[in-house]
């Protein structure tokens, strides 16, 4: 079977950019204030902790990244090695989870960022108009769409190492008293939701075919974006409770924005808004972009949507039909009233169930495709590959229980439920579709071309 290719290529800097840009933006300005709630001042221990198991369990993917670089992976992979149904399943899933859940939760901080320097701007015609103007950018190629990453990226890490640096200037080191106050079940639902805030990186994998040296450029985007961004988030949530009081920080709705007004000058604020809230959400909004419809070409490669769906300008080879519905898409999860925590959980849940089927194709990865494994620029001993995958694993099916259990609404969790059922009568109708006008063809088991003769 075919991979999609792409002529343009992008280097290490502009992958990183890409991978801490997804990473980065939703943890400090969105997650920070919802979990302090759940953690009290554990909040820069369950930022230290989250980012373990999601690093570990991250590993199988940059290995297979590595190994096996192609484009739409986080479909490819599963399906054709473990199940089409489920892998179907869980990019749309995920597909429905972020263009319905996160970028309208970014969009709608933004404007609520945006308002807090101009207290009389529309909060949603604002939020239409971010979407609609990171849409556009990206109708120009990926090229541009990652080095406007960079650009923004740079920004961003410099206002948060700004606050972080006036909060330990300020520090009240009282504010860390009874530091676990809130019990291990708080801070365990706590970790749940911050483990998404580190899941951004297993997107550039969709993006092996357009990487320069896939195989090493993949695994070292990981290792340099990991350390990065858990050291800024730990930073900036230790600067925030040592310069704040625990009622003001429950008190209001953007901590951190309160904590720069405390600890920053009137310069230092307007450049920590802009600069560090403001664009760490654009550059996760950007990213959810660039990756967001790899996978989704692929489905319709195997013919599992319609051809129109997968509709690519001939010059900078962008999939603007399929970029066009991310964007109707999200419009109408920012007009559909929902708060910015069920946004949240949504997120964060479709994170999670993606992540699942790709887990398990690391797992048979080494007997499906031997030659590729031992030649991988990056490669797991075979013991270590595995344990990597459990702990992905226990991680998943654990952490979606538990904010599942967490939305507190029977609707609420049962519209989750209904977004993975529809997924697999959506995948059966095709299929049957597919058969009854003779147009099916088999995907399971079905080699990956340039690794077919390992089989």
């Amino acid at each position: 079977m075919d991979q999609i290719l792409f002529k343009t290529k992008i280097g290490l800097p502009l992958v990183s950019f890409i991978v801490i840009g997804m990473m980065i933006g939703g943890g400090v300005f969105v997650y920070t204030g919802i979990v302090y709630d759940m953690t009290g001042p554990a909040l820069p221990f369950a930022y230290a902790m989250a980012v373990i198991p999601v690093f570990i369990s991250m590993l199988p993917l940059a290995m297979m990244g590595s190994a096996m670089p192609v484009s739409g992976a986080n479909y490819l992979y599963p399906s054709r090695m473990i199940s089409p149904a489920l892998a179907f399943a869980a990019v749309w899933v995920y597909a429905l989870a972020s263009f319905f859940g996160q970028i309208p939760l970014y969009v709608i901080a933004t404007s609520n960022y945006l308002e807090t320097v101009f207290p009389s701007i529309p909060i949603i015609p604002v939020a239409l108009g971010v979407l609609t103007l990171f849409y556009v950018l990206n109708l120009l190629g990926i090229k541009i769409a990652a080095q406007i990453q960079g650009v923004l990226l740079v920004s961003m890490i410099a206002a948060l190492v700004l606050f972080a640096f006036r909060g330990s200037t300020d520090f009240e080191p009282t504010h860390f008293n009874n530091f676990f106050q809130k019990g291990s079940g708080s801070i365990i639902l706590g970790l749940a939701l911050l483990s998404f805030t580190y899941f951004g990186a297993n997107g550039i994998i969709e993006l092996g075919a357009e990487i320069k040296n896939p195989g090493r450029t993949i695994p070292r985007a990981f290792f340099i974006a990991f350390p990065l961004v858990a050291l800024v988030y730990v930073a900036v949530a230790t600067g925030l409770i040592g310069s704040v009081s625990p009622e003001s920080i429950l008190a209001d709705e953007d901590p951190l924005v309160l904590g720069a007004k405390r600890i920053l000058k009137s310069s230092g604020y307007i450049f920590f808004v802009f600069g560090g809230a403001i664009l760490a959400l654009l550059t996760t909004l950007n990213a959810l972009f660039i990756i967001g419809t790899r996978s989704l070409l692929m489905i319709v490669h195997d013919g599992l949507l319609p051809k129109v769906f997968g509709i690519r300008s001939k010059k900078k080879e962008v999939p603007y039909v399929l970029l066009t519905l991310i964007w109707l898409l999200s419009v109408v999860g920012v007009l559909s009233g929902f708060s910015l925590e069920t946004f949240a959980s949504y997120a964060a849940l479709g994170g999670l169930f993606i992540f699942l089927p790709i887990l398990l194709s690391a797992w048979i990865m080494p007997k499906r495709y031997p030659v590729a494994y031992q030649q991988a620029k990056f490669k797991l001993t075979k013991p270590w590959l595995k344990f990597t995958v459990l702990v992905g694993l226990v991680m998943v099916v654990f952490f979606g229980f538990i904010i599942l259990y967490d939305l507190g609404s029977l609707l609420k969790s049962g519209l989750f439920l209904l977004f993975i059922g529809s997924g697999f009568v959506l995948f059966y109708l095709r299929v049957s579709w597919l058969k009854k006008n003779g147009l099916f063809r088999k995907i399971k088991n079905t080699p990956i071309k340039s690794f077919d003769d390992e089989v």
